[in-house]
């Protein structure tokens, strides 16, 4: 069986949830699809570090009730301190964040390497607390037994900034959660449109953050060139109705009828909002893989991202590349995009096709052969 790996019995995997509060970030949603991934390969899975922690890998959130995010002490105390003392009746500790104690543990743990941002970008350690996170971290990884590095842009960067943990890396790509590869009911789709006043096409869409490296400022320039030679169409911003910086540039540049800004929205409505859009753009400078243009090809959406190694690696020759500081290539890929819809679909097509290697069956399988290493790794 699949989930047996080599252990004459179905493999147990202990997942650190203990960072998980309302899954709208990256990490979040990607604990909550390895959860449903791995049980669908077969293995047993327990989640640590919440006080609820059965976990419903078929339910919104695994099942786990909403609550405040944890605060730094907590989070450093479960980190380097109380996760030291993980069940022993499981065979692998995945930790799918940049943490793990200063110590080897008891059990094999893998890590997952999201991205390396904060050594990356000095503007991500600007404060004491945060350079001493990432200094902890720095001293902590080597005690982890199997690194998963999510793309392989980001196993380049693991090896530049540590060398010394190249050979415990293992490249597995992002998942997508199976929602994205459904069909969408047509009036499920007009309820999301209604709630949220969007009613003009062609519907350009972001998802994603909005923090400096995530570059939506270019965006919004670009698509203002674009809607003055042009009557029709609007850009949904999801998720950036509290964001104050964006909402001024928005209406600085005279854009509050053509620019909608979302809250954050549940995966059952965004999955809607992707069904509804005629483009995906994403603009950003930095990334370690980029799950929001991958969940744009699932769904069929063609997609304008910045021509960075992750982007690269994950949408491959199934969408149009940009580099993410020529807001002149910006607007002329969008203008193209916008008036010869019909050269995109045999991309988006294909695009489908390819998109299949980011169900979270397959990605899971992968993370058998990387738990097996690390308990072989133990003996």
């Amino acid at each position: 069986m699949e989930g047996q790996g080599g252990l004459g019995r179905r493999m147990n995997i202990a997942v650190d949830v203990s960072s998980t509060a309302g899954f709208r970030t990256g990490t979040e949603e990607y604990i909550e699809g390895l959860v449903f991934g791995l049980h669908r390969v077969g293995l047993g899975v327990v989640g640590v570090g919440r006080e609820t922690q059965a976990l419903v890998p078929d339910k919104p959130r695994l099942g786990l009730p909403l609550r405040a995010s944890p605060s730094l002490w907590r989070k450093w105390w479960w980190e380097y301190l109380a996760i030291r003392h993980v069940p022993r009746d499981v065979d692998v500790l995945h930790i799918p964040f940049l943490a793990h104690p200063t110590a080897r543990l008891a059990i094999p743990s893998v890590v997952t390497v999201h991205d390396l941002i904060p050594f990356r970008l000095a503007s991500y350690r600007k404060n004491l607390k945060e350079r001493q996170y990432f200094r902890h971290v720095e001293r902590a990884l080597p005690f982890a037994d199997r690194l998963v590095a999510i793309s392989e842009a980001t196993r380049q960067d693991m090896v530049e900034l540590f060398p010394a943990l190249a050979g415990k890396v293992s490249v597995i790509p992002n998942g997508v959660h199976p929602d994205y590869f459904q069909d969408v009911d047509g009036e499920r789709i007009s309820q999301v449109l209604r709630r949220y006043g969007l009613r003009q096409r062609p519907r350009l869409l972001y998802v994603g953050g909005y923090d400096d490296r995530k570059n939506v400022p270019l965006l919004i320039r670009a698509i203002r060139e674009v809607f003055q030679h042009r009557r029709d169409g609007e850009l949904v911003l999801v998720g950036a109705q509290d964001n104050l910086v964006i909402r001024r540039l928005v209406a600085e540049l005279g854009l509050e009828t053509r620019v909608a800004v979302t809250p954050f929205v549940s995966r059952n409505e965004l999955v809607a909002l992707y069904n509804s859009a005629d483009l995906f753009v994403y603009p950003s400078r930095y990334e370690g893989f980029g799950l929001p243009p991958a969940q744009a090809l699932v769904v069929g959406v063609p997609v304008i991202a910045s021509d960075i190694p992750a982007l690269r690696e994950v949408i491959s020759d199934y969408g149009v590349l940009v580099s993410p500081d020529a807001q002149d290539g910006w607007v002329d890929a969008i203008q193209r995009s916008m008036d010869t819809p019909a050269t995109l679909h045999k991309m988006v097509v294909e695009g489908q096709l390819y998109a299949e290697r980011f169900s979270w069956e397959r990605v899971a399988a992968a993370y058998v052969t990387v738990y097996r290493l690390a308990i072989e790794g133990r003996r």
